[in-house]
């Protein structure tokens, strides 16, 4: 036993806030001097201090002084500090002695393990002597003391102890902050206890409450900044500051303003606010309100903090238990990562020997994990990389301890695999490299579907040669490249003439063949150094690179003319066809990709105005030209919103009695600045851009309601024939059930109105064109061939689809005089339509020699210049 002296009474020390018993007893325990010690020096003013080394000289001492308190060092080697404890509070002689424990800030389970042993309290270390100091005195007093005030100290102080214990056993912030309010208030005797949070606007918002006077938080506004006077307030400050804040009679303070009606409603006299820390930082405020004035002296406070603190640590060791088994289960996935990923894993170490590998490894190279520990990862290397890959690799590694790539590697068998691998160091503390962690996958198919899907992004599933979108990214590159050089390219732009007829003729198979065999001939046609493509259709484009004089493409163009012309053996069958061809020059023409390709399209589309099978160089009256063509489209898209529109009428006289028994609806366009723009520049256009079909709706609905007009004022069998093109039929069909319903409206038959359609729409007859004519002849309205005998004429069409009209070109009346060839072949088609019972009109009458020849050949019905221009409707009325 050691007894240790205090300081002589002479030493002047402060009168302690609690009035101690003279000369109280204490018995410290504990071996570590770095711990006994500084408690020995914060407590030898105030006590006479007994010191133990062991448990059994504890228990010794303890029968034998009968000290006030005694303090035992928890954490002593064996941890008989607890047994201590334990058998004092377990014998009948010292149960009023009150036991304290020494025990490290954040041992929880130290500290329950100690309350079930028997502790009162607990001082953490480091040692703080005025916490201590406090602690002590408060525990003396309520031993000896037995007043109002004492019984007081001793509340909170259970509340201080269960709050301890209560929050040691809670895991989460929604259980900790309700039990420390239930407990301040049940056993602090407050009539309110509020833990508030700060939110995204700074306001302390309150997230647990406990207390009669729980309605005191309804709407209350707090604020944890202080800009404005609620945020000036004790719980404001006390976050803040970080320190408690105590106000004794709210009545006396004018930082309680903001809430004086909450205080006299509720009755609060009297509030501490004390802050909550988390990670070092502050985090929440507990705020306790009473309803007397001075509920809150400084051992009351003390001990609040303490509560405070123990909120604080509680959460620390939620923050640090969630943190442990985050990375216990982040541990555990990574095992189950390492064994069980789909990803190869290799691990190296500072000689580059391998030291590990997972399951995937073996799957993915064949190799063992017995086969491959204290070898090279050389054992993969499959000599596909030189030695200037590894440097960079190695390169890499030493400089920044990282590399990602693509490594060709080999598997045991030998067989190659494409590897996606990255590299990862981890170093010694002096910077050396300890291991390097390789993670790779085997992507080999990945990237033969990858090169699939180039091969069919970028080429033609027919030809295999380069696709629009290939074509024009390497055109880009070859104009990038011949502008460093300073060198001219061309462009060529070439569609095949005739091969519509042979697709139509042999079918789209015999069709691919044909443009397989071009493709072909078009390759070997060019040099090696040009790049041939296929855009689509019949269309291809050729780009000649490193062009020195313009004769040098003259001649590869005529040998791509002759090779195209050649037969092509498609089968059984021999097609022939031909080429038109584009060409602009860079940078002469164009400097872009759309420029140059633009200008050869047009230098194509001239090359086959200009009668096909020839090449034509782009110039710059082709691009006006095209300027004009597209300001005309998109005029052309506004006429009929414009009412530009008119329609002339040429009368079809009676051959016989010279009677007019019908008209051709003629359209003419009205341009408000070009005045009447003729049908031949527009209606193709419209065709073009599918345009026809608005426009051809229009001229119907127009021409019937003529047609009913003249018919009632005139003749009651009076017709009006409207041409109808091609794409009317092909792109989205004719709107039948729309003109029926016209027609019925009008109260005016199908045989008041004629179609005229060209021999080439039967040629080209798709089911689709086939059964809108059939609907024609169902609905009354009758067909008439236009321009017969300049296209390809075939009897069985005429028998097929029901024709009622034949119209002679006017090409075979311009010339006809007696004994002409023109007037037999025109005698022969009147005898034989009228043979098939169809009509027959003759096209361009001019004069009158030709009039009574048509008509001694029988001809029924005529149409020139002899009996009148086209006409409007107005003037109409005078011929007849």
């Amino acid at each position: 036993m050691l007894r240790i002296p205090t300081r002589g009474a002479g030493n002047k020390v402060n009168k302690p806030a609690l009035q101690l018993p003279i000369r109280p007893r204490l018995l410290i325990a504990g071996e570590d001097d770095g711990i006994i010690l500084p408690l020995v020096e914060a407590l030898g003013e105030m006590a006479e201090i007994f010191r133990s080394s062991d448990e059994s000289k504890t228990l010794a001492l303890a029968g034998e002084f009968r000290p006030d308190m005694v303090l035992i060092d928890a954490d002593m080697p064996g941890k008989w500090g607890f047994e201590a404890c334990k058998a004092l509070k377990q014998d009948a002689d010292y149960t009023d002695i009150p036991v304290m424990l020494i025990t490290a800030r954040d041992d929880i389970d130290g500290q329950t393990k100690g309350r079930q042993a028997g502790a009162v309290d607990f001082i953490t270390k480091p040692i703080n002597p005025p916490v201590v100091r406090k602690r002590v005195k408060i525990h003396l007093s309520l031993k000896r003391g037995s007043g109002a005030r004492e019984r007081r100290l001793m509340t909170v102080y259970r509340a201080l102890s269960e709050t301890s214990e209560a929050l040691a056993k809670l895991r989460t912030d929604s259980e900790l902050f309700p039990s420390a309010c239930r407990i301040a208030v049940d056993y602090a005797g407050m009539s309110l206890a509020w833990v508030g949070i700060p939110d995204s606007a700074d306001r302390i918002v309150p997230v647990a409450s406990s207390g009669k006077a729980s309605a005191y938080l309804d709407n209350l506004m707090v604020m944890a900044t202080p800009d404005a006077p609620e945020g000036r307030g004790f719980v404001g400050a006390a976050f803040r500051e970080n320190r408690p804040a105590v106000a004794n009679n709210l009545k006396m303070e004018s930082r309680a303003l903001p809430w004086s009606k909450k205080n006299r409603i509720h009755g609060v006299q009297s509030i501490a606010a004390f802050p909550i820390s988390r990670s070092g930082k502050p985090y929440a405020v507990l705020t306790v309100c009473n309803d007397r004035v001075g509920a809150f002296d400084g051992e009351i406070v003390f001990l609040l903090e303490e509560m405070a603190g123990n909120i604080s640590l509680c959460l620390d060791n939620v923050d640090r238990e969630a943190a442990r088994k985050k990375a216990e289960e982040e541990s555990k996935l990574a095992a189950v990562v390492y064994q069980d990923s789909s990803e190869a894993l290799m691990i190296t170490d500072s000689h580059n020997s391998i030291i590990a590998v997972n399951r995937a490894f073996e799957k993915i190279t064949g190799h063992q994990r017995n086969d491959v520990i204290g070898r090279y990862p050389l054992l993969l290397n499959s000599d596909r990389h030189d030695k200037h890959f590894y440097k960079s690799l190695w390169k890499s590694l030493n400089s920044s301890g990282r590399w990602k790539g693509e490594i060709e590697d080999k598997r045991k068998n030998g067989k190659p695999f494409t590897a996606l691998t990255t590299i990862n160091t981890t170093f010694t503390p002096d910077g050396s490299a300890h291991r390097r962690v390789i993670l790779f996958s085997d992507i080999t198919e990945k990237k033969r579907s990858e090169e699939l899907i180039w091969q069919q992004a970028n080429f033609d599933a027919l030809t295999a040669l380069p696709n629009r979108r290939f074509f024009q990214a390497h055109l880009g590159q070859a104009i990038k490249k011949a502008r460093r050089a300073s060198a001219p390219l061309a462009v060529m732009f070439l569609d095949l003439d005739g091969f519509k007829y042979v697709n139509d003729t042999l079918g789209h198979d015999m069709g691919d063949v044909l443009l397989v065999a071009a493709a072909e001939r078009l390759q070997s046609s060019v040099r090696e150094t040009d790049t041939v493509a296929r855009l689509g259709g019949d269309e291809f484009t050729v780009i000649l690179s490193e062009i020195h004089d313009a004769s040098s493409v003259e001649r590869i163009s005529e040998h791509i003319l002759k090779r195209l012309s050649e037969p092509f053996q498609l089968g059984d069958e021999v097609a022939h066809v031909s080429a038109s061809i584009g060409i602009t020059f860079y940078p002469e023409d164009a400097t872009d990709v759309e420029g140059l390709l633009k200008n050869a399209d047009q230098a194509m589309y001239a090359a086959k105005q200009s009668g096909r099978n020839q090449y034509q160089y782009f110039t710059a009256s082709m691009q006006e030209v095209a300027q004009v063509r597209m300001r005309l489209v998109n005029d052309l898209r506004e006429a009929l919103e414009n009412d530009q529109f008119e329609l002339v009428y040429q009368p079809i006289i009676d051959l016989v009695t010279g009677i007019i028994h019908k008209a051709e609806a003629l359209i003419r366009w009205r341009h408000p600045t070009r005045g009447l723009i003729n049908p031949v520049e527009f209606i193709p256009l419209a065709e073009q851009t599918g345009l026809i079909v608005e426009i051809g709706n229009w001229v119907f609905h127009e021409a019937a309601r003529q047609a009913a007009c003249w018919r009632k004022k005139h003749h009651p069998d009076f017709q009006i024939s409207v041409n109808i093109s091609p794409v009317q039929f092909k792109k989205d069909g004719i709107d039948l059930t729309t003109w029926l319903d016209h027609l019925k409206e009008l109260d005016l038959p199908g045989q008041g109105v004629v179609v005229e359609i060209t021999e080439g729409l039967l040629l080209d007859a798709s089911p689709k064109v086939t059964d809108q004519l059939l609907m024609l002849r169902d609905a009354g309205i009758e067909v008439a061939l236009d321009d017969f005998g300049t296209g390809y004429s075939s009897l069985s069409y005429l028998k097929k689809f029901d024709i009622d009209y034949l119209k002679i070109d006017q090409s075979f009346v311009r010339n006809l005089t007696p004994d002409s060839d023109d007037l037999a072949l025109c005698e022969a088609i009147i005898v034989m339509a009228h043979k098939l019972n169809i009509n027959v009109i003759a096209e361009g009458i001019e004069t009158d020699e030709q009039r009574k020849l048509l008509s001694a050949a029988g001809c029924d019905f005529g149409q020139g210049y002899l009996f009148s221009r086209p006409v409007f409707a107005g003037d109409m009325e005078t011929l007849f």
